[in-house]
């Protein structure tokens, strides 16, 4: 999905002058690199600012699923769950005699 531009389709009201203040060892850095890779500093501006685009895009698209999933599942959960209308197993006092040691020897083995 690039996006070229061929030399004879050029408009100078498709293209804006932009400045930029950064810190100078960002500048010599960035212009050494360009140089070496023999690339013009603004047709790597660009690209970077493409890259950056479409990324935010990518993520902003993801993040919308990510809120429909949390939004579906929390519309689906609204219904109130079935409660069970039996009440707790409340132990009596003979449950604790029958439960002694003799009674585990006899399950474990």
């Amino acid at each position: 999905m690039n996006q070229t531009h061929s030399v004879n389709s050029y408009n100078k009201n498709d293209y804006t002058m932009i400045s930029l203040n950064i810190p100078n060892y960002l500048k010599t850095n960035f212009d050494n690199l360009i140089k070496f890779k023999r690339v013009s500093r603004t047709s790597m501006l660009v690209r970077l600012m493409e890259t950056f685009l479409r990324y935010e895009l990518k993520q902003m698209k993801n993040d919308n699923e990510l809120n429909q999933l949390v939004t579906t599942l929390k519309n689906n959960n609204k219904t109130p769950s079935k409660v069970s209308k039996e009440p707790p197993m409340i132990p009596y006092s003979s449950d604790d005699e029958f439960m002694n040691d003799q009674f585990w020897k006899d399950r474990i083995g």
